[in-house]
């Protein structure tokens, strides 16, 4: 079982896979001299061991300097300061902890037993030697991502490994879809494809680094345009809701839960709105896919103004259009009001509602995508907390999902009301 310690986490999710074919490897906090065990790679654990937050490489100086302050546009000034401060420490040749964390293998280890480690498998994989820098991820679906940069502390890319089933499926999926739309050129870019490779059969996925002027603020760098939300993602057809392939997804997902004790209930609910979904017969824009997870947290802007999407693991295909511009307003919403009971749904539509006119969403149809959407963030949290047999570290409280849930209910009832009220065309009208 994963203890409190930070370390922990880290074995779990990124070396654990390595250990687990050889007793000869071990990590090991601030290790006493031991002729019979030699170091491989190390790394700060910032700010301390009992509380660490982030894996510095201990590596050349400007390795580490810049493994820290790379990107500096993506970040808030607080963090950039106490980043900046770290790095003018790495410069100096300073200690940047009071600990850190070494991996180490037994010198009478047989001849590539280091191999087997995972920052090995992606250098190899590159084709050069990499350093890696990474945050100590604890929620539901934790998983490492190495921010990677060379032996200059140039950025090289980002990679990012499964440990579990449901991280193993993430992982994938994203290697997946970006394997379609990477690189792309057009109104937004998703990151191009470095390597897919096998870390002890679990996926990794390398993509390629940011644009070096990227910058990023929840709220200052321009929202998606509508030609931007649907460049990656496009309408390519009319289909009934019930008749895509995301939709069949979520529902299949929704009768996994019920049959969970921590989430049938809340998923018995989401099931009946996804039967009074599955009745709407009116075709309505299906896209590609959508990307599961559109929010400001997860895109930049170049110099240029070009648009970069990234994080698509939670991607599916064949989804109903206009679920990325939901998700968006709902993620705006989030930052001011974290608390979901203070959030409208039908303010969201509104706010999302362009994007739904630019992909072509019938004024009928827009409240059954708004409960559409309700219907897929609530499953999602119960698929996470079926998996993790426990709401604690739920992304939304159950209540909260109940409540969004009432409130997609609601509009396709109140959508629905009215699309009876209205008067029956006739050869004049």
């Amino acid at each position: 079982m994963v203890g409190p310690h930070p370390l922990d986490h880290v074995v779990e999710q990124l070396w654990g896979p390595a250990f687990e074919r050889s007793a000869a490897l071990r990590a090991i906090v601030d290790p006493s001299p031991d002729a019979d065990w030699e170091t491989v790679e190390s790394y700060w654990l910032v700010p301390r061991e009992t509380s660490a937050q982030l894996l510095v490489p201990r590596g050349p100086r400007a390795v580490t300097s810049r493994a820290l302050t790379n990107y500096r546009r993506l970040r808030t000034p607080t963090t950039n300061a106490v980043r900046f401060a770290l790095g003018a420490a790495a410069r100096a040749g300073l200690p940047l902890a009071a600990s850190s964390v070494h991996v180490q293998v037994r010198r009478d280890a047989p001849p590539g037993t280091a191999d087997l480690l995972p920052l090995a498998h992606v250098s190899r994989a590159l084709g050069t030697e990499v350093y890696a820098a990474t945050g100590i991820r604890t929620s539901d679906n934790r998983k490492t991502m190495l921010h990677l940069v060379d032996g200059r502390g140039e950025p090289v890319g980002y990679a990012k490994l499964g440990w579990d089933a449901t991280t193993d499926h993430l992982v994938a999926t994203e290697g997946e879809v970006l394997g379609e739309i990477g690189g792309r050129p057009g109104a937004a870019r998703a990151p191009r494809v470095l390597a897919r490779l096998d870390y002890h059969g679990h996926p990794v996925t390398v993509t390629e680094p940011l644009p070096a002027d990227a910058w990023g603020s929840l709220t200052r760098v321009p929202a998606p345009t509508s030609e931007e939300l649907y460049a990656l993602a496009p309408v390519v057809r009319l289909a009934p809701l019930a008749h895509t392939g995301q939709f069949r997804a979520v529902r299949g997902r929704l009768d996994l839960a019920a049959r969970s004790g921590p989430v049938r209930a809340l998923a018995e609910q989401a099931l009946a709105l996804a039967a009074a979904l599955a009745r709407l017969r009116s075709p309505v824009p299906v896209t590609t896919l959508w990307h599961g997870d559109l929010a400001p947290w997860n895109r930049a802007r170049d110099g240029a103004g070009q648009l970069w999407i990234w994080d698509w693991e939670n991607a599916e295909p064949d989804a109903v259009a206009g679920l990325d511009a939901l998700h968006w307003a709902f993620s705006e919403a989030r930052l001011v009001a974290p608390d979901v009971h203070r959030i409208s749904l039908a303010d969201c539509l509104a706010r999302a509602e362009h994007h739904l006119v630019a992909a072509g969403v019938a004024a009928d149809d827009r409240a059954a995508v708004a409960a559409l959407y309700a219907l897929v963030t609530v499953e999602r949290a119960c698929t996470i907390a079926r998996n993790a047999g426990t709401w604690e570290t739920a992304f939304i409280a159950p209540d909260g999902l109940a409540h969004l849930l009432h409130q997609g209910t609601r509009l396709l009832d109140l959508g629905e009301r009215e699309r009876a009220s209205e008067p029956p065309l006739t050869e004049a009208s």
